[in-house]
């Protein structure tokens, strides 16, 4: 019989359980991880994680969506407390180039390629692929279009073709960095350079 818990109990379990799975994926990466790992690392029992997921895909799928409603919350703060669109933009880059220089290199990102990369001709993964690519691409889209809204950017070409070229120069440096290291691949140089790339075809 399972034990019985109150709402709040239930999402702070869960909340642990995902705290404990960043942590483990973020120093193992996705495929050495194991649900193992991760129980341990909750000091749960086997029981209380079953309540919340079965697997390890499960767990892993939960915790993108959790990070990306934390980073969609984010990104409204920083819209509210930033003089403009581009302090925004730039804030986001210099995050993520402080998370990929820092250990474990990555955090969650190597996780994140090797689940989809490594996977991605599970017909259920690629087409989730698919999905997160295309969500990403409209968020980032709809931020610069923020910019042109209010007079700040006058862009070069569509804010989506824009995003879909930040989006691919992005996931190059992530993976050079990642594979080689952020010094052969010199990975400030070229997050410097994509801002300034940005930055031209966004004041046309």
């Amino acid at each position: 019989m399972s034990p019985k818990i109150s709402d709040s109990q239930r999402e702070k379990r869960k909340q642990q359980v995902l705290d404990a799975a960043k942590r483990v994926f973020s120093e193992k990466g996705y495929g050495a991880a194991t649900l193992k790992d991760i129980i341990e690392e909750t000091g749960m029992s086997r029981g209380w994680i079953y309540l919340y997921f079965q697997t390890k895909e499960e767990i892993f799928e939960a915790l993108l969506d959790h990070q990306d409603a934390e980073h969609e919350q984010y990104i409204d703060e920083l819209l509210q407390t930033s003089a403009n669109v581009w302090d925004v933009i730039t804030t986001l880059y210099s995050q993520q180039q402080d998370e990929l220089l820092k250990p474990p290199r990555g955090g969650m990102l190597p996780a994140f390629y090797e689940y989809f990369l490594i996977g991605w001709r599970d017909a259920e993964r690629s087409e989730l692929l698919l999905q997160r690519y295309e969500e990403g691409i409209v968020r980032f889209a709809a931020l610069l279009q923020k910019g042109v809204d209010q007079g700040e950017f006058s862009p070069a070409m569509s804010v989506s073709d824009i995003s879909k070229l930040a989006a691919s120069f992005q996931e190059g440096i992530l993976t050079h960095t990642i594979t080689v290291g952020p010094e052969t691949a010199n990975t400030q140089m070229q997050q410097e350079a994509l801002i300034q790339y940005l930055h031209r075809l966004l004041h046309s």
